[in-house]
Parts: structure tokens; sequence; C-alpha cells
């Protein structure tokens, strides 16, 4: 039975009640889309399967439930005896100052509580889930398994309906130097058919520790091709999580939030009146667009994963006025390796002055011992302090940058010794490589750390740090009732800690990175200004994941490497340079030794990078070219385009890898006036524009060119 439907811009939230169990059911679909076409639940009950049934919109276990579906132990917790006992107790919706609100209120016959909320706010393409629970009955409870969103109704079922090859699961599968690869699978090569009918389907996939884009990122979209219906879902958490995709006769369902007791080794107690929020979760649904051009097909997920970064702009800091600039930085790491001094940098900057480049980072190396201390100097290779480097780079119009990795210390620090200050795991500090943990959850840790950091910051002059994390902390930690519950209090006090910092340090921006991208994900973002998208700093597939991280944060946000050398041929340097103009520019590398026509083409990519910042600040991209198979030996070619959001401009990014095409590449472009050629770097003879496309000849392998179009003023 319907119980009742929320508006939420473009799209429609459904809300369905079995009254035999009690149930309450959850699906999202496009406004655009009749819900009896988008959803199996929008359909009336006698067109659907009975026994595909309703499922419930939050999914919920206790230690010493009991599962429910055959087969299930050890491969999921969800839909077990306590979900099931979930029964609706009252609903209501609001709509106040420019924000829906639905409230969905449950509980079981002995008085565990649940409460789903789903928030819209006018002009976001995603509505926001918090699910959580309170312990009602009069005895402990342990918490297992707390969905942050289940919903339902994502593959349409019933005659005709139920081909498994018409439902496409896209993931973004990710490594080291190798993050955002779209992965797309149909319900038949996830051997998830559902034959027979009753038999169980589960695809759980998730991540353990405190790097939460490691395997894969914390998201999903399902594209359904029968009803032309996309829906995405993103986490909002950079510890352990799990999505789960679930399908029982015919039905498929989608939820994810913690990872739970058996995948994440999480429990949770509850002593009676006691609650817990699950993890937010942002979800998205929009008719599929397919763009065809002569060479391929763009995937239909593209827009919803472009719905889902936006909302990270949405929510994410804008206090600093200057970011809005997007201004180009430099970081040393790629020229020293890890050998940073005063007279390099101030060389670095007085070549950089009067570019758009604002910020140079000092990255690792700049201190005495190991990290963690920060208390250090390297006195040999800063003889007057940091202080007097940040001035000197100052003098020539730039703000010096530090790089430090606050949440771990390493063997050669004091502070690697101090246990009482660091997480312990089976009573023994947690130690990975050269690193250990600090214990962020002690308030007088995170102090010491925070003045330590907020000290070296503003005694020294510096304006830009560079906050990195390269060692995950594994299933977890000591101090609580589990490990998995240990490493979420870690997380939630890391997140505490870095909005501190910010508030100690307001005029300083911000940037994460994780060995790369291993954090790209919202809670992150929402505490910093920029982040690294990788550490794919040279290859021959840094443009492909720099083209690929855009699914994972905004390319405004996201500082993608360019790195000359002094050995590059023209044709290779502006190869380099065209990926760092795929988010936001990142310079490294031999920059003093450059020759003067090496560093033109740098200087000439400054200037193209400063003229099509509005398009990189839209937000907007397409991407065309065939799919790119392999890191090691890529073969074909992408383009990226990025428009302006009033239509007047485009930066366009094309890169050839292996075995280019031998006819020129077609590239449509927005439609509308004509466009011309405004400033460009190529290798060859840059594109041709016609027939409101843009052409290009690849003049080698791993060639590129780069292009800012603009239309004539209107009059």
């Amino acid at each position: 039975m319907h119980l009742f439907s929320v508006p939420c811009g473009d799209m429609t939230a459904r809300y369905d009640h079995d009254e035999a169990t009690g149930t309450v059911g959850f699906t999202l679909a496009p406004a655009t889309v009749p819900l009896d076409a988008a959803t199996g639940l929008a359909a009336p009950a006698d067109e659907r399967p009975p026994e595909a049934g309703t499922a419930p919109l939050v999914q919920l276990s206790v230690t010493g439930d009991r599962s429910v579906h055959q087969w299930s132990e050890g491969v999921t917790l969800r839909d077990r005896s306590t979900t099931r006992e979930l029964a609706l107790t009252g609903h209501h919706r609001d709509v106040h100052a420019g924000t829906t609100t639905a409230t969905v209120q449950l509980a079981t016959p002995d008085g565990i509580r649940a409460t789903h909320v789903l928030r819209w706010r006018e002009g976001e393409p995603c509505v926001e889930i918090e699910t959580s629970v309170v312990n009602g009955t009069d005895r402990p409870l342990t918490l297992q398994l707390l969905s942050s969103f289940s919903l339902d109704g994502v593959a349409a079922v019933g005659p005709g309906r139920d081909d498994p090859g018409d439902t496409v699961v896209h993931r973004l599968r990710s490594g080291w130097s190798s993050e955002g690869q779209l992965v797309s699978q149909t319900l038949r090569e996830l051997h998830l058919e559902g034959w027979p009918r009753v038999a169980l389907g589960v695809e759980r996939f998730g991540q353990l520790g405190t790097m939460p884009v490691r395997g894969f990122a914390p998201s999903v979209v399902v594209e359904d091709r029968a009803t032309g219906t996309v829906r995405g879902a993103q986490l909002c958490w950079p510890g352990s999580w799990q999505i789960e995709l679930f399908r029982h006769w015919g039905a498929l369902s989608v939820a994810g939030g913690l990872a739970d007791g058996d995948f994440g080794h999480w429990r949770k107690a509850l002593a009676p009146g006691d609650s817990f929020t699950a993890p937010r979760a942002w979800l998205t649904a929009t008719a599929a667009v397919t763009r065809k051009n002569t060479h391929n097909t763009t995937s239909a997920a593209d827009s919803c994963y472009q719905r889902l970064v936006a909302m990270q702009d949405a929510h994410s800091p804008h206090d600093r006025a200057a970011e809005r600039e997007l201004p180009a930085q430099v970081n040393e790491f790629a020229t020293t390796w890890g050998r940073p001094t005063h007279d390099r940098l101030v060389a670095m900057a007085e070549r950089l002055a009067g570019t758009c480049v604002k910020y140079l980072v000092a990255d690792a190396g700049w201190y005495d011992g190991g990290h963690g201390d920060w208390t250090k100097i390297k006195q040999s290779a800063f003889p007057d302090g940091l202080a007097a480097t940040a001035k000197a780079v100052r003098d020539h119009g730039l703000v010096l940058g530090l790089w430090v990795e606050a949440e771990t210390c390493d063997e050669e620090s004091t502070a690697f010794s101090l246990t009482e200050h660091l997480l312990h795991r089976d009573g023994v500090p947690v130690t990975a490589g050269r690193r250990r943990f600090w214990d962020l959850r002690r308030p007088e840790t995170a102090e010491l750390l925070l003045g330590r950091i907020a000290t070296l910051v503003t005694d020294h002059g510096i304006g830009y740090l560079k906050i990195d994390y390269n060692e995950p902390l594994g299933a977890g930690c000591d101090g609580a009732e589990s490990v998995g519950e240990g490493l979420r209090q870690q997380v939630a006090a890391a997140l505490d800690f870095y909005a501190r910092l910010r508030e100690r340090l307001p005029d300083v921006v911000i940037e994460h990175c994780a060995s790369g991208g291993h954090r790209l994900e919202p809670a992150t973002m929402s505490v910093s200004d920029v982040t690294s998208f990788s550490d794919a700093m040279e290859g021959d597939h840094l443009p492909i994941v720099a083209a690929d991280t855009n699914r994972l944060v905004p390319g405004a946000r996201s500082l993608v490497w360019a790195v000359p050398r002094t050995g590059d041929s023209d044709a290779t340097l502006v190869y380099k340079l065209a990926s760092g103009l795929l988010g936001r520019l990142c310079l490294s590398g031999d920059f003093l030794e450059l020759g003067p026509g090496q560093w033109q083409l740098v200087a000439d990519t400054l200037d193209l990078y400063e003229r099509a910042r509005p398009a990189l600040a839209s937000g907007r991209w397409h991407r065309y070219g065939p799919p790119v198979s392999g890191y090691r030996h890529p073969e074909g070619w992408q383009a990226l385009v990025r428009p302006t959001p009033e239509g007047d401009g485009v930066l366009a990014v094309l890169h050839a890898f292996g075995s280019p095409p031998t006819t020129p590449v077609r590239v449509p472009l927005p439609p509308g006036p004509a466009f011309t050629l405004d400033a460009a770097v190529a290798s060859g003879p840059p594109p041709d524009l016609h027939d409101g496309a843009l052409y290009w000849l690849p003049p080698a392998p791993f060639t590129a060119t780069a292009c800012r179009l603009v239309r004539p003023a209107r009059g």
C-alpha cells in the first residue's frame, strides 16, 4: 500500500507500507519517469510478485537475533528477525525554509525504536538520509548492523521486466595511483540472476580501515535499462563501510552504511535508553541520458556521479574567499624527493612570480627526525628557520605551504614512544610499518597535537597546510566494546580534530591527501578546501586517473599533478601539462632546469589554466572516447569537455594513448553559436572546429592537446 510520497525537485521519494507485516519500504525515482514504470514498488500490488514483498527501509540487527533467509548466515546480517519485527509507528512530512523533511518511525514489539529521516534542500541534486536507533527495551543490547540507507524497488520486476541483463551496477574501483576506475556489471555478471527465484543473491563490497577509497569507493550507481532510470548512493564516512546488493524473489534492493559485525568487526553496546545514529548517506535518481558519438557511448552512470559529487560543493566549506579563484599551486615533492631547502624554494618562487600559481608547498622532509613531533626544523636546509623562507616566498607574491601527517608518527620521532597517547590493539600499540597512530579520542592527545600543528603554522607564517595520511589503521583498536567501534570512534574524533584545526587556522588553506586519493569521500572533503586526486605523479595512465576521479570529487577541488622533466620532448611535456588541466593544476618537477622552450610551454599552460578556471568551477563535464582498459599499456583516446555555466566557453582536454586513431576524432561541443579557439597547448597542430564539434588527429601515441574555446560576446 502506498503510504506517502515526497517531491524532491526533479526526484520523487516514495514510501510503501505492507499492512500485513508493518514493514515500510523506500524508493527514489526521477520525477520525469512515472513511478509505476520506474520501480516495481510503485506499481499496484497486484502487478508485482506477491512473494517479493517490501524491502525494509531500515536494516537493523542485534546480537542474538536470528537469520530468516536460508543460507544467509555468514553472507549478510540484513533482513534478520530484528529487521522483520520493525513495524510502522508514525510518519510525517515537514517543509520549512526550503528544506523538506520526511520522517518514518518504526519499532519492534519489545521496544527497539528506529527512525529514518530524509532531508531535501531546495536546489540540491540529492536527498540526505539519516538513520538512528534507540534501545527502548529494559535490557542492554548490542548492535551489529545499522544501515545508513536501504533503497527498495531498484530493479524492475514483473513479466518481461526481470532480465538481469537490464540492470547494470556501476562501481568505482581504486588502488594506489589508480583511483576511480569505472566498473560496470550486469546482475547476470554479478551472479545475481536469482534463479531459482527463491534463491538469495548478495553482493557485499566495502573497505576495512581508515582509507575509504581503497578497493572500492563508498558509492554505487544502479542503472535500470528497462525503465531508463539511474539511481546512485554515496556514503559520507571515511572509516570501514559496506554496500550490499540484495536480490530475492526477483526484486533487488541496495543498502549501505558502517561495515557490520561480520564484515567490519563492529559491535556497539546500547544500554536501555541509549541511542546511535549511522553515518549520513546521499541518494539521487535521474533518467538515463546516453550520449552517442561516432566513437563510443558514454556511460549513463556519469549523470548520477556528477549529482553525487555536486553535493560536496553544497556541503563543503566556502570560508576561504581566495579559493573561489581556483589558484594553481606547486608542490616540490617531485622536485627534491623529500629534500626541500630554503634556497630551492626561493628560487622556485622567483621563477613562478607573476603567474597564476599562488601556493608553493614544501612537502615531506623539512623537519629533523621523524614526522609526528612537529617541533624540529631541519637546520641544514633552513638555516634561518621556516619563517624566513615563508617571508622570502611571500616577497615573490606566493604563499608557503607545509606538509604534515597529522594522525600518525614514525619510529624516528619522539612521539613514537609516547604510547599513552597512541592507539592500541590487543593491548599493544598499533604499528603499521614505521608508523603508529595518535589516539585522537583522548582530549589531551588531540589538544597536544592541535596545539603543536597550529603553533607550527602561525609561528612560521605558513598559509597552506597539506595533511597527508599514508597508512590505514586496519580493523580497529582497543578502548571500545569492539575493535570496529574503536575505529568508528577514532574516525569521528579525527573529523572533529580537523574541524577544530580549521577553526584554529581560519586563514589557512587545508589540503587532505591519503597516499593520493584514498580519502576522496564527502566527510573528509567537508573539512578540506582541496584534495590530492592521486599519487599518480608520472606515468602514461595519469590522465586516465585524473579523468576518472571526477566521479569522486569536484574537479575544482582536485589537485592534479603535472611533472615536467628536462629530458621530456615537447610532445611528452604537453601530454603531462594537459593532464594537470583535468583538475586544479598542481605542478612539480624540474622547474629550475627547464630550457627556455620548455618553460614557455609551462607558462602557456598556466595562462590557459587561468583563462579556463570558470569552466573548471562549473562542475559540469562530459567524457568522450572508448573505454580505456589497462594502465600499464593504455590504448585509444579520451576527451574531457567542461562547459562554463553560461555556455560561453569550454575547456577541452584530449589525450591519445597507444595505438591512437588514424583519422580525426570528433568531440561534440555544446549546442549554440560557433566556438572559436582562444588558447591552446598542443602536441602538433591544434584541433579544428566546425559543424558543432572539435576534430583532432593525434600526431603520435601519447600526445595531447588542451584548449579553451569561446563564443562571440552577445551584443
